[in-house]
Order: C-alpha cells, then sequence, then structure tokens
C-alpha cells in the first residue's frame, strides 16, 4: 500500500521506529521533550489518511489538555488540509477532526470514573492515550475493550507518556518491566506490547534539543531532573518518599530487612485501614526498646472481605501476641457495617472480638510522621525498617505520588494508598494504650502458620 506522509512531520530515528512497531499495544517516551505529542498525533491522522472510514481516537485526562497540546499539534502538522473543500475539517462543537474519505479523530477525555461510560459504544479502530501515566490501569483496560472493529481496519494502542502521576506504577510494570525497551512482549493471551524509550536528545529538532536540555539540566531538583532528562522510571517526578530505599548504597538492608524472632517484651500494636470494595489493609508494628526503632512485621490485605471475616483473621495472625493497642481510621465509627442490625464497622469488629481505638487522621500531620520514620538515626539505619514479608507494603509504598493540588500530602485518587494509611496510623498514635491479655488458642496458631 502507497505510503502516506504527515505534510508537516518529519519523524527523528526514535519516532520511526514507535511509528513501525507492529505490536498491538505501543508505548513512547519516557524523558521531556522526546516528541512525543507529535508522534502520537502523526500516527493519527496517518491512520485517518490511510484507513476509509477509520475511528481513532486521542485521549487526554481533560479537555484543557486536549486544547494546550494536541488541537495545536495537529493544526501544525495538517495547516494545509484543515479545510472542507482539502482534506479535512475541525467541529468544534464534537471536538472531531473529520477527513474526506470519512474517518475521524475523536478528541476525547475521561477526567472522572463515571466519564468511561461515555464510550461504552464507542468503536475505536485506533485507541491513542497521551500522558499515559495520568490514568488508572482500570481506565486504560475499560478503553481497550472498546477497540474493536467489524471491517478490515488493523486494531493498534498507541500511547505516549512521561515517569510519575497516578498511573507509574502500573505502567512500568505493565510496559517496562516485562521486556527490554524496543523488545516485543508477548502475553500469555498472544497480546503483545512495546516501549519505545526517548529522550530530549531524541527530538527531530536540533535548535529545540539544546534549548530544552539546559532548562532540564538547571532544574534543582536532582530526581526531577533524572526523571524528566534521563527517563529514569525508578525515580519519578513527584514521588512522596523519595528517601526510600530497599538497600543503602552498598547493597546492605536499608528500609527492608529479613524477619528475625522479635523478643516478647517489644512493644507491638497494629493499625488497620478500613476497606471492603477497596482494599482493607493493616500494619504490625513493634518498636525496639533500645533504638527506638520501629519494624513492620506483619500486613494484612484482603479484597472483598466482610468485617466479621476480617476480624477472625486478624486474630488468627496474631493470637500469640499480645498487643498494646489497635488502632483505626476514626470513620470506622460512622460506617455500616451491618445493614440489618445498623452496627457501624467498629461494632462488628468490637462484636468479634477485636477492639479498635480511634486513630489519628491528620494526613499532613501523618505524612510527616511518615517521613521522619524513613529518615536515619544515630546508627545511620532509619527509624523504619519493614519485614521483607510485607510484601504488598513494599510493592506500593515507593510508587505513591505527591498530590499536585496539596504538594504536602499523597494522591489519594487511583492509587494503593490503603497500608499507607495504615502505617500513617500506626505512626501518629505511638502511646500505651491497653488490651486485653491474648488467649492462647492452639486452633487459631495452626490455621496461622497455614495462613503464613
Amino acid at each position: 500500500m502507497k505510503e502516506i506522509r504527515v505534510p508537516d512531520y518529519t519523524p527523528s530515528e526514535r519516532q520511526t521506529k514507535f511509528h513501525k512497531s507492529e505490536a498491538f499495544e505501543t508505548m513512547y517516551g519516557g524523558a521531556a521533550g522526546g516528541g512525543k505529542t507529535a508522534a502520537i498525533v502523526a500516527e493519527a491522522v496517518t491512520y485517518a489518511m490511510r484507513w476509509p472510514k477509520a475511528r481513532i481516537y486521542i485521549f487526554r485526562k481533560t479537555i484543557p489538555e486536549l486544547k494546550q497540546s494536541v488541537i495545536p499539534e495537529i493544526y501544525k502538522q495538517c495547516s494545509d488540509y484543515i479545510n472542507l473543500a482539502k482534506g479535512m475539517h475541525y467541529n468544534a462543537q464534537d471536538r472531531t477532526f473529520v477527513f474526506n474519505n470519512g474517518s475521524v479523530i475523536q478528541l476525547a477525555y475521561m477526567e472522572n470514573p463515571a466519564d468511561r461510560y461515555k464510550y461504552q459504544s464507542a468503536e475505536m479502530h485506533l485507541l491513542i492515550v497521551d500522558e499515559l501515566t495520568h490514568f488508572t490501569l482500570e481506565e486504560y483496560e475499560y478503553l481497550k475493550t472498546r477497540v474493536r472493529s467489524t471491517g478490515e481496519h488493523p486494531l493498534r494502542v498507541m500511547t505516549a507518556t512521561n515517569p510519575g502521576n497516578v498511573g507509574h506504577a502500573w505502567v512500568k510494570s505493565y510496559f517496562l518491566d516485562v521486556a527490554p525497551p524496543e523488545t516485543i512482549y508477548t502475553d500469555k493471551n498472544g497480546n503483545t506490547r512495546q516501549f519505545i524509550p526517548a529522550k530530549v536528545s531524541d527530538h527531530p529538532s536540533p535548535e529545540f534539543v539544546k534549548t530544552y536540555t539546559k532548562v532540564l539540566e538547571a532544574n534543582s531538583d536532582p530526581n526531577l531532573r533524572r526523571a524528566l532528562l534521563d527517563g529514569d522510571w525508578d525515580i519519578f517526578a513527584g514521588q512522596a518518599f523519595e528517601e526510600w530505599r530497599r538497600e543503602d548504597t552498598d547493597g546492605k538492608p536499608y528500609h527492608v530487612v529479613t524477619p528475625f524472632d522479635i523478643p516478647r517484651h517489644w512493644t507491638r500494636w497494629f493499625a488497620y485501614d478500613w476497606g471492603y470494595n477497596s482494599f482493607a489493609a493493616g500494619v504490625w508494628l513493634v518498636k525496639d526498646p533500645s533504638t527506638d526503632r520501629i519494624f513492620m512485621y506483619r500486613e494484612f490485605y484482603e479484597h472483598a472481605m466482610v468485617a466479621s471475616a476480617q476480624a477472625e483473621t486478624i486474630i488468627m495472625l496474631e493470637s500469640e501476641e499480645n498487643l498494646r493497642m489497635r488502632l483505626a481510621d476514626p470513620s470506622l465509627w460512622k460506617q455500616i457495617g451491618n445493614a440489618e442490625t445498623g452496627e457501624t464497622v467498629a461494632a462488628v469488629f468490637q462484636r468479634n472480638g477485636i477492639i479498635f481505638q480511634p486513630a489519628n487522621n491528620e494526613r499532613k500531620a501523618g505524612k510527616n510522621a511518615v517521613h521522619e520514620a524513613l529518615a536515619p538515626k544515630a546508627d545511620g539505619l532509619p527509624g523504619l525498617q519493614v519485614f521483607s514479608n510485607c510484601v504488598n507494603f513494599i510493592r506500593t509504598f515507593p510508587n505513591l505520588p505527591v498530590d499536585i493540588n496539596r504538594i504536602e500530602d499523597v494522591m489519594t485518587k487511583g492509587v494503593e494508598d490503603h497500608l499507607y494509611d495504615a502505617l500513617r496510623y500506626g505512626l501518629m498514635n505511638q502511646r500505651p494504650g491497653t488490651m486485653p491479655e491474648p488467649k492462647i488458642n492452639e486452633d487459631l496458631v495452626n490455621r496461622r502458620n497455614k495462613y503464613n
């Protein structure tokens, strides 16, 4: 088939690799300034010109973002085509670029979870998502279900993004961790995906490269420089807890340590964040009286489990332990846990043997308490260390982003912050408490051993 070129676009070598990808899903970018928006727009326009009656959707998180980046880029690349006579025109009301061959580029957004239902009847032949890390995995997976065709249109998903934001963790896991860059990965269902990395040096304009490189190098935040200049996905812009490290620079355990036998006289307590549709999360903490170092030695992380079953499991896990207190978000005393009796969640737990105390849930102070705990003490080791068996905490905690609207807080929307919330409750409430002495139940001990 004849190759169609976009009028005002000449791809760089890296952009060309993106355009020539044979994977079903392809992601382009990493660092800032690599020509991501130009590449996805060129992909959309070329597809529309090559395939009559094609349906192309370009997503950004909000309408203003579409107006600021995507629409100007389409006008820039296709200035000679944007009128009804020569090939295409723009319908501002519908946010569509309509081609004379019947193809349509639909500019779309998904600012809120409910916005997805605007597209439940859509047929997308080419799905493009710009700034993919602004989207949750659930939003992205839903959009992919709309990629379908009753004709001969080749189905593709093309995305572009930088590190950071709410989707950083899942994008990294989905596109980067499965295979080396530029390698096509095939999942167990036979679907393929590929990551094409790009840096500012890959931009087709030498003058842009020179100018924008200076801008990025001048940034005072070294982590932001690494993320945007080098495309480093291990350190991303907006990471809430940059000090987190599994190991120190010598490769020795730092924030994550191998479990050890805890002396019985050390003070233990439990902190909990309620969830049913979302995850219920709890952390068991213990303090070494000789160093004041706190260890997270166990986690609880369950989905779609009723309060009574959660209580039973928690009792099972701590059956031989003497806890000084159990803490929970004050909302536990407001939410209904049993619709028939009208009991609160806290009451359901108490009826099943778990007595909670309301925690201090002030968010800014809680985040500061976590920072303090992560900081090194006099011996050079941090004030908080996490047992390696707390796999969900270790997986989710480093990926928490700062809330861009409240920079002193952690973003809550679309992220797994449940275990973090439990931790801050525990750190904000290190006060003596009175808990009943545990009754040793051999059956519970055996079940706990099986659970572990």
